[in-house]
């Protein structure tokens, strides 16, 4: 596994974040109980990584950010620091916006495809 960097973070939140916000636009997910919308996002954010990624190591890396929240507090301290995570590193010009590029159709799709039908 490569060293997984602030910016691994920053683009597994931003998959997250869309997921859920596409999601919440239903009412059959919003019904749900939460661990069932818990696990419904997992499976669409690995999905999209999965397909939107092709290098293994930065699909690993960034599976890796969506499923962190799982881990106990003194895994995450273990995980998040020196050598495994590197920080500080800023975000390139238009970070957002290329991501939103990357994964923006691949989300709706799967939602779509996955969730909705």
């Amino acid at each position: 596994m490569r060293q997984r960097t602030n910016l691994d973070t920053s683009e597994a939140n931003f998959v997250y974040a869309r997921v859920l916000l596409e999601l919440n636009k239903y009412d059959k997910f919003q019904n749900l109980f939460v661990t069932d919308r818990n696990k419904i996002i997992d499976e669409i954010c690995l999905a999209v990584i999965d397909e939107a990624n092709e290098k293994e190591e930065d699909r690993e890396a960034l599976k890796f950010e969506i499923m962190s929240y799982k881990l106990p507090a003194e895994e995450k301290e273990k995980y998040f620091s020196p050598p495994l995570y590197i920080s500080g590193l800023k975000k390139p010009e238009e970070f957002d916006k290329k991501l939103n590029k990357k994964y923006g159709s691949i989300i709706k799709k799967y939602i779509k495809e996955k969730f909705i039908n």
